[in-house]
C-alpha cells in the first residue's frame, strides 16, 4: 500500500468536543504529515457535528480530495445512520482513498466495505488514541496488517473478511441489506456503556436476521466493558447458539489500546 503523507479529518457523528485538545493532537499530526480538515469546528447542532446535510457533504468531499491518501474520524458519538444514506457511493468508489474510525463509524466502514474499493480500518480517532499511538497505527495501515491477540472460546476453523465492529451502530443497519455484506465474514462486535440485557437482545438480532447469520462463519468477541467472569457466560452461550469458532480479545475495544484492524480483509483463524 502507498505511503501515508496526506490526512484529510472528518466529523462525520457527534459534535466535537473538548476542541483545544483536539487542536493540540492535530497539531502533532501536521508535525509528519500534510493535514486537511473537512469539517467546520465552529458549528455545533446539538449532540451532532453538524447538519446532516453538511456532515455527508465534508465526508464526500474528502475522498474527492486528490491529495488525500488516508481519510481520519475525529470521533465517534452518534449519527452517522442519518447521513449513510445520503452519501453517493459511486461519486467516490474508485477514490483509492483509505478510511479509519470506529465507534459510530461502524456504519460507514460497513457501507464503504459494500458499496466502494476503498481499503478501510476499524481503528482509534483522533478523540480517543490514534495520536497517541501513531506510528503503530500508520505501521498497520501501510502494511495492511491484522495482529490481535484472541482468545478461543468455541474451538475451529473460520475463513472471511473481517466484518463487524460496535454492536449497537450494526444493529441500526438492520431496516434493510444495503450496507450488509455479501461475502462470508468473521464477525467482530464490541460496545460500551450498554447493560448485559441489552447486548444480549443485540446479540439475539444479529442470531435472527438469517441473511447475516448464514454469512457468519466465525465470531470475535471485543471488550464490552465488563470484566471477562462477568460477562463470559453469555459469550459462551452465542458461541454455541452460532454454531461457529469463536473468541475473545480485548484489543477491539473504545480504549486507547483498540488495535487497527483492515475491515473487510479475508482472513483465516483457527
Amino acid at each position: 500500500m502507498k505511503k501515508i503523507k496526506t490526512i484529510a479529518l472528518v466529523a462525520p457523528s457527534g459534535d466535537i468536543r473538548n476542541l483545544d485538545e483536539i487542536n493540540k493532537k492535530i497539531s502533532i499530526l501536521e508535525e509528519k504529515f500534510l493535514i486537511k480538515k473537512y469539517y467546520d469546528e465552529n458549528i455545533k447542532n446539538g449532540y451532532l457535528s453538524d447538519s446532516d446535510e453538511n456532515r455527508a457533504k465534508y465526508f464526500q468531499k474528502a475522498f474527492l480530495d486528490d491529495e488525500v491518501d488516508l481519510v481520519l474520524a475525529l470521533r465517534g458519538g452518534y449519527g452517522t445512520i442519518r447521513i449513510v444514506d445520503k452519501i453517493d457511493y459511486e461519486l467516490i468508489k474508485n477514490s483509492g482513498k483509505i478510511y479509519c474510525g470506529s465507534s459510530d463509524s461502524t456504519i460507514l466502514l460497513a457501507a464503504l466495505n459494500n458499496k466502494t474499493n476503498i481499503k478501510c480500518f476499524h481503528s482509534l480517532m483522533v478523540s480517543n488514541g490514534f495520536v497517541e499511538n501513531l506510528e503503530k497505527n500508520i505501521k498497520i495501515i501501510e502494511n495492511d496488517i491484522f495482529n490481535i491477540n484472541l482468545k478461543s472460546l468455541k474451538k475451529g476453523i473460520a475463513k472471511g473478511i473481517l466484518w463487524g465492529g460496535n454492536l449497537s451502530s450494526l444493529v441500526s443497519l438492520f431496516s434493510d441489506d444495503f450496507y450488509l455484506p455479501q461475502e462470508d465474514i468473521i464477525l467482530f462486535v464490541e460496545d460500551l456503556n450498554e447493560p448485559m440485557y441489552k447486548i444480549d437482545k443485540m446479540l439475539y438480532e444479529i442470531y435472527r436476521n438469517k441473511d447475516l447469520k448464514s454469512k457468519i462463519k466465525g465470531i470475535i468477541f471485543g471488550d464490552f466493558y465488563f470484566d471477562e467472569s462477568e460477562i463470559l457466560s453469555l459469550l459462551c452461550e452465542y458461541s454455541d447458539k452460532f454454531e461457529v469458532p469463536s473468541w475473545l480479545t480485548f484489543d477491539i475495544t473504545h480504549k486507547e489500546n483498540n488495535v487497527t484492524i483492515p475491515y473487510g480483509k479475508f482472513i483465516k483463524l483457527n
